[in-house]
């Protein structure tokens, strides 16, 4: 008797034991099914059909910053000034000034502009007239030669640093056009291009060049020694896709055009992610292909789109306050201001300059 309640025991802690385990495997297979519905990627992904490589692995990433826990209280939108176009130049508008696919644009402090032309080649300076002034450049690969240049920018002593994405490089030049020393080469390890696509120069002497290919920023001085890659590649907050336009904005921060992933991203000069903002789509604030980046007086940003054929200003904190000319451009990339608030647009698929002047 004993012997029998001893067994029924037994066989009434297996059945426990048994339903307990049943009921630990179920509850594994359902986690397992939901973490793997969290992490898959939509078929619509970019990155499902990205082959770019990505950076080394030896190369160490800024910190960046998480997303805000709270929600900040959005700036005021302003009007919209009202741009009028007041002069255009190139096409069949000028006979002087005839362009082939003008990218990048830049103004010194006289109000000179200074233009790269993808497939012209060459970089022209062009008074706020619409005069030209000098020419330089040529096709090729040597000093002073240029193979699809894409950015331009004008360093605090004057001279002209150009970016080149067809030979990834940037070289330097007299504000008279003389070559100064070219810097860069085509590969994927820090100091390399995989296309130089722009260029900007803080008034530390800095020099930031969005790496098409790379998908990061790399940094030198101005007399052409690298110094560190900023961001890597990627989709999340603070990792760039195809990055192209790049600006110091009036705080200091360093402004990126995240054309892959349709959005703008700020970073302090060292590479912390600060704020982003922007997504994909037609519809007014969205972006399609963003190109370029340039900011106003009153420290609005303004982005051009070559999908979308517009370009739409923002408050610092990307609401949007309107576009520019609606219906008139054809595929812009290069914005500038000049110091008098005018505007000037490379509207490269009509293969002209224009000027806007607000009313």
């Amino acid at each position: 008797m004993h012997i029998i309640k001893s067994f029924n025991t037994f066989r009434r802690g297996m059945l426990v034991s048994i339903a307990t385990s049943a009921v630990l495997v179920a509850a594994i297979a359902c986690s397992s099914e939901q973490a793997t519905s969290a992490t898959s990627e939509p078929e619509s992904s970019p990155i499902a059909t990205q082959t770019q490589a990505l950076p080394p692995t030896q190369v160490t990433e800024p910190t960046t910053s998480p997303p805000p826990t709270s929600t900040p209280t959005p700036l005021p939108v302003p009007d919209l000034p009202k741009f009028v176009e007041v002069a255009a130049w190139g096409s069949d508008l000028s006979g002087e000034l005839v362009f082939a696919r003008p990218n990048g644009i830049a103004v010194d402090d006289e109000g000179n502009l200074y233009t790269t032309e993808f497939q012209g080649n060459r970089v022209r300076k062009i008074s706020p007239d619409g005069e030209l002034l000098l020419e330089w450049g040529g096709s090729g690969r040597g000093p002073g030669q240029f193979t699809a240049p894409t950015g331009i920018a004008v360093g605090p002593d004057g001279n002209i640093f150009v970016s080149e994405s067809g030979t990834s490089r940037f070289q330097k030049f007299t504000p008279d056009g003389e070559w100064l020393g070219s810097f860069g080469s085509i590969g994927f390890q820090p100091g390399q291009f995989d296309s130089a696509m722009v260029i900007a120069i803080s008034d530390e002497q800095r020099v930031y060049v969005t790496d098409w290919g790379n998908g990061w920023v790399q940094v030198f001085d101005t007399a052409g020694q690298f110094i560190e890659t900023l961001a890597s590649w990627g989709m999340e907050p603070g990792k760039l896709f195809n990055p192209t336009g790049i600006k110091i904005g009036p705080s200091g921060d360093l402004w990126v055009v995240d054309r892959g992933n349709h959005r703008i991203q700020r970073f302090s000069t060292d590479g912390k992610l600060l704020d982003f903002w922007g997504s994909r789509g037609e519809a007014p604030g969205q972006f399609i292909v963003p190109t370029s980046i340039s900011f106003d007086s009153d420290g609005n940003v303004y982005v051009s789109e070559v999908n979308n054929s517009r370009v739409q200003a923002f408050t610092p904190d990307g609401q949007l306050i309107g576009e520019v000319a609606p219906g008139t451009l054809q595929g812009p990339h290069g914005l500038a201001f000049d110091q008098s608030g005018a505007l000037y647009v490379t509207d490269t698929g009509h293969d002209i300059i224009r000027k806007f002047v607000v009313q």
